[in-house]
């Protein structure tokens, strides 16, 4: 079973012959500490049996400029089609991704790939500003959801663009969450963000693809909508701001492939050689049983983190996901 294998049989709830692996190494400082200390990205995903790779597309706002409300809900956008957005390289120094492109042509053949977009609220921020963003959902909920409704078809056909270039997954990064709190109460998230964002999660199953939603922070009380809206993986599933990894497993574990749990600072950079073992070992054991998961870091891995740190961590890693074997009927070989 090779690697896009893995994955999709996991997203399909098929048996595999061991949890799947990922690993956010897109951060350009850490790569090039990587390559002194150890070898390229590609030697690291080859030896730690990483199974996924990501495709990136640009923000949506390519104006320059920040804009307000009433200018954007006018604002004509340009051809989701057209291939500037797959083909994009016109990176921050710091961002050492692939384009989508680039990313079906050197990985397709081996790994699964992620197409990742700019969600509801993160793809409008990059217009009116975060802050922006937050006050006109209260302020002019009426234009807020006028643009919306265009910026959600906008997305649908990013989304085609992207699957029509060979990708196996759309991901849509839109961080709902703060420490244990919601940043939106649910009731405005449903009635904003909610109807928008399922609509281009539907239109991507409908196509038979595969759908990841990316949200930082505390999302548990959005958690039933997330299933409803038909996604079919979460990440990152984060703990520090309250996401009980036990709870998360046992609630929503056969409704949602959980992708990620290692925290890129709380365990990978604070805690010490023999904790942060333990960790990948619980949660492991927590969240590989029966399939369903695959282990991922919870962001972009820091150059603050050693390169040495991160090779013993996914050393284990490897040797823990393949005790989980679906393929042997019982969801974990010793």
């Amino acid at each position: 079973m090779n690697s896009k294998e893995r994955v999709l049989a996991t997203l399909n709830r098929q048996p595999v012959d061991r949890t799947p692996l990922d690993c956010w190494l897109y951060q350009r400082q850490f790569l090039d500490m990587l390559q002194a200390e150890y070898g390229p990205r590609e030697q690291f995903m080859d030896e730690f049996g990483l199974d996924l790779f990501v495709g990136w597309t640009p923000y949506p706002n390519q104006l320059g400029r920040k804009i307000d409300i009433k200018e954007l809900v006018e604002l004509p956008l340009d051809d989701p089609r057209d291939g500037k957005w797959i083909d994009f390289n016109a990176w921050n120094p710091d961002f050492a991704g692939a384009n989508v492109r680039q990313a079906v042509e050197q990985q397709g053949h081996k790994r699964a790939i992620i197409a990742h977009m700019w969600g509801i609220v993160e793809g409008t921020s990059s217009f009116l500003g975060i802050e922006k963003c937050w006050a006109n959902l209260k302020k002019n909920p009426d234009l807020m959801a006028a643009w919306f409704d265009r910026y959600a078809d906008w997305l649908c056909a990013l989304a085609d663009s992207c699957l029509e270039a060979g990708v196996d997954i759309i991901q849509t990064s839109d961080d709902w969450g703060s420490n244990r709190i919601m940043l939106f109460s649910p009731p405005l998230w449903r009635r904003l963000i909610k109807p928008y964002t399922e609509r281009v999660v539907k239109h991507v199953r409908g196509r038979g693809a595969h759908m990841n939603l990316h949200s930082d922070g505390y999302i548990i009380d959005i958690m039933d909508d997330i299933v409803e809206m038909g996604a079919s993986m979460l990440h990152p599933i984060q703990e520090s701001a309250g996401m009980d990894p036990a709870t998360i497993k046992a609630q929503y574990g056969d409704k949602l492939v959980l992708y990620g749990s290692l925290d890129t600072v709380d365990a990978l950079l604070l805690t010490d050689e023999e904790s942060l073992a333990q960790y990948i070992r619980e949660r492991f054991a927590i969240y590989a049983p029966g399939g369903g998961y695959i282990f991922n870091t919870g962001h972009f891995v820091q150059p603050d983190t050693p390169p040495k740190r991160l090779m013993r961590a996914y050393g284990l890693a490897l040797d823990l996901a393949k005790q989980y074997n679906t393929l042997l009927g019982a969801g974990a070989a010793v």
